[in-house]
């Protein structure tokens, strides 16, 4: 049987002579029919800004996608993409919350309706926002309900891109919190401000009991990154490898791949 994906090749080593091939080959079978029977279905959540695009580009390898939600939409399309061997990539861009009542009630409505037949759902925010208010009240109030109702909480994955530009807005003007693009790594100075950054967001999502409540999310489905530096993508990975009941499918198919592709670089 031809070798598809890196799920395959390693059941074939751990299996090899102890299973007949008749057997064998009825297991690889199963698993690719489980891979390839329906897309694996992403929705990407966020405001204006976030990096949808980038994130979409670096973590799910779609080369040159442009978010084109427009605002006001209330017709989300699903875009399949292709990736090899039978596996399909589904994106649903879905629209961010907090702009129009009247917008917002409709928009509510489409998050009930998508998100209970997504594998996994990334809900995005601008790691340097001054104030994450809203988005955590559109968690709390719009997007856990959703998941809790349909039993899809761990599908959830709250993902805090631009880490790189957390120094920018304690002070634009100083070099030493500026990303090391070089070495594609962040300053001495400019860990540090990302450090105290990162714990003060992780203490906001306990405060708004995003975190460490029984309707919460677990610590591993926050992540912190930069996408456009392709930094810290791994540990988006090992989220997206724990997302529900079918995150493993993307690792073991075209993601794993991805890592090849990323800087080793990570938040220590």
């Amino acid at each position: 049987m031809e070798q598809k994906f890196a799920i395959e090749k390693l059941l074939s080593a751990i299996l090899g002579d102890k299973v007949s091939e008749g057997e064998r080959n009825q297991v690889m079978e199963a698993i690719n029919s489980e891979i390839t029977e329906k897309p694996f279905r992403v929705a990407v959540i966020g405001q204006s800004g976030v990096g949808k695009s980038t994130t979409l580009n670096s973590v799910f390898g779609l080369k040159n996608y442009t978010s084109d939600i427009a605002e006001g939409t209330t017709d989300i399309e699903e875009k399949i993409f292709e990736m090899r061997n039978g596996f399909n990539l589904s994106i649903y861009d879905m629209p961010g919350i907090g702009y129009d009542v009247e917008k917002d009630a409709e928009y509510e409505r489409m998050y009930a309706k998508i998100l209970p037949d997504c594998d996994v759902i990334v809900y995005i925010i601008n790691a340097h926002a001054k104030d994450i208010g809203e988005d955590c009240r559109i968690l709390r109030d719009v997007v856990l309900p959703v998941c809790n109702t349909n039993q899809i909480k761990d599908n959830l994955i709250l993902a805090f891109n631009k880490i790189d530009t957390i120094g920018e807005s304690e002070n634009p003007n100083d070099p030493e919190l500026r990303w090391n693009v070089t070495e594609n790594l962040p300053t001495e100075k400019l860990k540090k401000a990302i450090k105290v950054k990162l714990s003060d967001l992780t203490d906001k999502l306990i405060d708004e009991k995003l975190i460490g409540s029984v309707d919460a999310i677990e610590p591993h489905q926050v992540v912190f990154y930069s996408a456009i530096y392709n930094y810290n993508l791994s540990e988006f990975l090992r989220a997206i490898t724990k997302a529900g009941k079918r995150g493993w499918i993307w690792t073991a198919t075209v993601g794993f791949e991805q890592i090849g592709k990323w800087s080793d670089k990570k938040l220590s």
